[in-house]
């Protein structure tokens, strides 16, 4: 299922929007992204819900407000949605960053083919290979010529075959 350039959500990109959830919880954010399942990307979302008040006060239904940033809500959960604000001006529009985009110091980075490449230092303890006992062959099993009985000393060779076959 592809979404068209004219969907009247894709209209509605960077507004300022109020979905209201089948909890009675109702987010007002910016308007970022939707999927087929109208699951909704929200940034800088703040979450309104009523509080009802304790059995025995005469204080009418009050409302706790809190601050959240960017918000996945699930399709399956929302009942409804409305155009709160216009979006933002260009200059104080909210970015939501990109998968893949400039990672900070502990991120990977390819190497490419013009990078040299640097050998570790050594061997971190616990990864120099299969100890003694456990698993596999012995260190010597899997030297060449495992198994092959030891070649003599060069005079005590024994002949080879005459020259120019047998």
């Amino acid at each position: 299922m592809t979404i068209s350039k004219n969907n009247k959500m894709m209209s509605h990109l960077n507004y300022r929007m109020k979905v209201v959830l089948q909890d009675t919880r109702t987010f007002i954010g910016y308007f970022k992204a939707f999927d087929k399942h109208m699951n909704i990307l929200l940034a800088d979302c703040e979450e309104i819900r009523k509080i009802k008040p304790k059995p025995g006060k005469k204080v009418s239904d009050g409302e706790e407000k809190r601050i959240l940033g960017l918000v996945l809500l699930r399709g399956e959960h929302i009942v409804s949605i409305s155009v709160d604000g216009p979006p933002l001006k260009d200059d104080d529009t909210i970015k939501v960053p990109k998968a893949g985009g400039l990672g900070g110091p502990g991120v990977a980075k390819p190497a490419g083919r013009s990078m040299p490449v640097v050998p570790p230092m050594g061997v971190p303890p616990g990864l120099q290979g299969a100890v003694r006992g456990m698993g596999g062959p012995g260190v010597g099993a899997m030297q060449p010529g495992y198994g092959m009985p030891p070649m003599p000393p060069a005079g005590m060779r024994p002949p080879g075959p005459p020259p120019g076959g047998y």
